[in-house]
C-alpha cells in the first residue's frame, strides 16, 4: 500500500510542479514531514510509538536559493511541526527533533525529498525542550535545569510570585 501511495504522489508532485513553476511553498514540506513521520512510526520496548526526530529536507538548487533569506525560521517551523503533530498523535522520540535542508542537482524547481530517521540524543540525554515566553528553547538534558528569581538559575522568571530557588 505505501509504495502505491509513493507513486501516487510522486506522479502528482512531479506533474503540479511542471505544470505550476511557481516554486515550493513551506507547508508542502511540513505535510510531507508529518507523513513521513506517520509512516516511519514503530513501537520501542516500552511500548511507546517512537518517531523519526531528524529530517534531511532534499531541495533543488533553485528552491534552496529561495528559502535562503528564511532558513532559520523555516526549520525551526518544522521542527515545531514535528513536536506538535507527535504530541497529537502520542508519539515520542529518541532525541531532539533536527531538521536540514541540502540542495540536490538530481531535484527540478518544486520537487523535494524527505530522509527521516530516528537519532538517539547524544549521551542517551532526554529529548524535550522548554519553549520560554521570550522565544528561547532550553533543551532538556542530563544537567539539572533550576527555575526561578535568583541570577544563578538556569532560568531566571521576573514574578513576584516565584520562589528564589523555585524548581530544579
Amino acid at each position: 500500500m505505501r509504495s502505491v501511495e509513493k507513486r501516487l504522489e510522486n506522479l502528482v508532485e512531479g506533474t503540479f510542479s511542471r505544470v505550476f513553476r511557481s516554486g515550493l511553498r513551506p507547508v508542502e514540506i511540513g505535510r510531507r514531514l508529518v507523513r513521513e513521520m506517520d509512516g516511519e512510526r514503530s513501537v520501542g520496548v516500552s511500548g511507546r510509538t517512537e518517531v523519526p526526530n531528524h529530517f534531511v529536507v532534499w531541495l533543488s538548487p533553485t528552491d534552496q536559493q529561495r528559502f535562503e533569506e528564511m532558513h532559520t525560521a523555516l526549520v525551526r517551523e518544522l521542527c515545531d511541526a514535528a513536536r506538535d503533530h507527535a504530541r497529537e498523535e502520542g508519539y515520542s522520540f529518541v532525541g531532539p527533533v533536527q531538521v536540514e535542508l541540502q540542495a540536490s542537482d538530481q531535484l527540478r524547481t518544486g520537487a523535494f525529498a524527505i530522509e527521516a530517521h530516528m537519532v538517539e540524543a547524544a549521551g542517551g540525554a532526554g529529548a524535550g525542550s522548554l519553549l520560554l515566553p521570550t522565544g528561547q528553547r532550553v533543551h532538556l538534558g542530563a544537567a539539572t535545569i533550576t527555575i526561578g528569581r535568583l541570577p544563578e538559575c538556569n532560568i531566571q522568571l521576573h514574578d513576584p510570585n516565584v520562589s528564589r530557588h523555585h524548581a530544579e
